[in-house]
């Protein structure tokens, strides 16, 4: 006889917690095994909030999902259970920080009352205690018979796995191949944004011919060949996409702070005259692509300084900007997204503490799904078809197949020379930006922290040194990150003979942060973690957790510390590291990255917004300026001044603020002439940054059957 499971009540339903069955009203419900796991470890924890890192430690144990993919499942589950009131939750409670808790009424039941409900209602007839029992001897059957039986279920098992594994074969081999590539273009100016018509016959890209000349509109005509420039006074044109059955084209203008969204119809001889203005005065405007109509267009936008980056969908017609798709975690980066051929879903790559996922957003049902995750940072994904997915990363090109998450890599991206994908709105025509080189020629220019800012040194280098910082020690010295054959190096270059040693190498994402003044530390930070390279051993110390989000650090008590900012909580604090002891405690909170000066210290928080602190970190008052906390600008607090790079992706901006006279200068020039990630020397009288030429990209065709 088997044994009955244990089963419990949840509110209306119930659960069998060994088999994993969910119940209503005598009826068996559908439940995906992950969504079931949730649900049994949410019943196992009833009474207490279960925070996402312990689901995904126990829930997700199997593998690494985002916390998109936790949250999605929550849904899932919430839609099972008919909870859709989150105001009044029935089954599922969730509180901000502190995660989801069970708080519908439990009961382990008995077999007989779990028979009474489970079972359908019959009539029921008396049994008579008279009627007699008639009892069955069993039979048994011939061994011989047995092994024919055994043989005879062997074949079939066999030709099941044969037509099995053929079937599977073709499933493989039914979707898209890449089928090869075609230049459309010659390796002439610099090429960003890309967007294909949906008939394949027109290419829009943004693009410049010279390095003091701003993004324009361009539209190739792959019929005759011929390439027409459709603006000449866009600010920054980046992102673009056809509209409204390719007769228009909606372009951002890309200017940090101040970012608008533009239209150019197709139809005029001069689209620039009759250019319309959709948004302005944006602090940002980027990714734009064609939405579920030819009227809605779905962009990315980000309101003011330190705000979440959304999607949203603009009305063509009315102007409604209505909000689309939201990160769920504040680490979590929206990269790029496309609609499918069906109008159905929509994919964003994303990423999250140094990994980029594919999330599938189903625009019926408003869940997210969490196709794959990869240490390997995405750039683009974009639908071959309505089951496949075209995914772009340095690695190469890879084709997703929807359903299953299954990845096959189509071609290899050397140099990630593939810069850019754009495809059709059916998926049909697919085309790249190809860059010429994989980094563009440099130099590096060392300017003088003056009135004047005269230049005082230009320092040329092979396109492989892609960071430099001063040597604290001596001046024909520089500290470099060198990057060849997709491996990051620590490097000391002797800029005299151009000498090189390298001392560490990674083939993750670095960025060298400082110099010990003893030149026995380098701060650096790989991936998403802080840590430190010592030159005694050769190794990294990192200081800061996988999962935590950490800004910038800087050496402190004569280089026996460092001070670094990381977010615990939500909630910004700097914190100490001692090197020697390899301990850390929270040094200040409220504040996201520090700086110590003669007689205190300068902080910033989440903002940015700086502050003056006295020694025993108490503040002074506010300094009027803000700092910037994207990757590549840099801070400095030398010689009693503070200086700091910003920029808005048009031109880059080196500041300096005299604390003691509080005088404010400052220089500029074009992004790319003057790359943000400035270096200070100890003297605070020069700078050292990178100037960037042209790299000449061509367009592609690519090819699939």
């Amino acid at each position: 006889m088997q044994k009955d499971s244990i089963k419990a009540s949840l509110g209306d339903f119930i659960i069998d917690l060994e088999q994993g069955l969910l119940f209503l009203n005598g009826e068996e419900t559908s439940v995906e095994p992950k969504v079931m796991e949730l649900l049994l470890y949410l019943y196992d924890c009833r009474g207490r909030y279960v925070t996402v890192d312990e689901l995904h430690k126990h829930v997700w144990a199997d593998r690494v999902v985002t916390d998109t993919a936790v949250r999605g499942t929550v849904k899932k589950l919430r839609v099972i259970l008919k909870d859709d009131d989150l105001t009044n939750p029935k089954y599922i409670k969730s509180v901000a920080k502190r995660g989801y808790k069970l708080v519908c009424d439990t009961n382990i039941l008995d077999s007989a009352t779990v028979s009474s409900v489970e079972a359908a209602p019959i009539e029921a007839t008396p049994v008579q205690d008279s009627i007699p029992i008639e009892i069955v001897q069993p039979t048994f059957e011939p061994q011989h018979k047995k092994q024919r039986n055994v043989i005879t279920w062997g074949v079939f098992a066999f030709l099941l796995f044969v037509i099995c594994s053929f079937s599977l074969y073709l499933n493989l081999n039914d979707g898209p191949q890449f089928a090869g590539e075609a230049s459309l273009t010659e390796f002439n100016g610099d090429k960003r944004g890309i967007a294909v018509s949906s008939d394949g016959r027109f290419i829009a890209f943004t693009g410049r011919h010279s390095e003091n000349e701003a993004q324009q509109v361009y539209l190739l005509d792959k019929q005759d060949g011929t390439t027409r420039k459709l603006t000449t006074k866009a600010t920054n044109a980046r992102f673009l996409s056809f509209a409204q059955n390719d007769k228009v084209l909606v372009f951002s203008d890309t200017v940090t702070g101040a970012s608008s969204l533009k239209l150019l119809p197709l139809t005029v001889s001069e689209p620039e005259s009759a250019m319309v203005t959709l948004i302005e005065d944006k602090y940002w405007v980027s990714d734009v692509i064609t939405g579920r109509t030819e009227s809605e267009m779905i962009v990315k936008v980000g309101h003011n300084a330190g705000s979440v980056l959304m999607l949203y969908s603009l009305d063509l017609e009315s102007l409604k900007l209505t909000r689309l798709f939201t990160p769920t975690h504040s680490d979590e980066f929206i990269i790029a997204s496309s609609v499918s051929p069906d109008k159905k879903r929509l994919v964003n790559v994303i990423l999250q503490s140094g990994k980029s996922s594919l999330v599938i957003h189903n625009f019926e049902t408003q869940l997210d799904e969490v196709l794959i995750t990869q240490n390997e940072l995405a750039a683009r994904a974009v639908w071959l078809t309505n089951n496949d997915i075209l995914l772009l990363d340095g690695a190469g090109l890879h084709i997703i197949d929807v359903n299953t998450g299954e990845s096959k890599q189509v071609r290899d991206n050397p140099g990630a020379l593939i810069w850019d994908i754009a495809a059709s709105q059916a998926g049909h025509d697919v085309v790249a930006i190809r860059k010429s080189q994989e980094r563009a020629n440099r130099l590096y220019i060392e300017r003088a922290l003056t009135s004047t800012s005269e230049v005082s040194r230009l320092i040329n280098t092979s396109p492989e040194v892609t960071s430099m910082i001063f040597d604290p020690m001596d001046e024909n010295m520089r500290w470099v990150r060198v990057k060849r054959n997709d491996v990051n190096y620590l490097g000391h270059l002797n800029i005299k003979n151009d000498q090189l040693t390298t001392y560490f190498e990674t083939e993750d994402k670095l960025e060298l942060l400082a110099a010990a003044t003893t030149n026995q530390h380098l701060l650096v930070k790989e991936k998403h973690r802080l840590a430190v390279f010592s030159m005694k051993s050769r190794q990294l110390e990192y200081f800061t957790a996988d999962s935590s989000s950490s800004s910038d650090g800087v050496f402190y008590q004569n280089d026996q510390a460092v001070l670094f900012g990381v977010q615990v909580g939500g909630e910004w604090e700097i914190q100490k590291y001692d090197i020697e002891s390899a301990t850390t405690e929270v040094f200040v909170r409220h504040f996201k990255s520090i700086r110590p000066t003669k007689n205190g210290f300068v902080a910033a928080n989440y903002v940015g917004d700086l502050f003056l602190l006295s020694p025993e970190l108490e503040v002074i008052e506010p300094l009027g300026h803000r700092i910037n906390f994207e990757a590549i600008a840099r801070w400095h607090v030398k010689q009693n001044g503070v200086i700091w790079s910003n920029f808005d992706y048009l031109k880059s901006y080196v500041n300096h603020i005299d604390l003691e006279t509080r005088e404010h200068t400052r220089i500029e020039d074009m992004f790319y002439s003057l790359y943000p990630r400035i270096s200070v020397n100890e003297q605070a009288s020069h700078i050292v940054y990178l100037s960037v030429q042209i790299n000449d990209s061509a367009i592609q065709q690519l090819y699939f059957k």
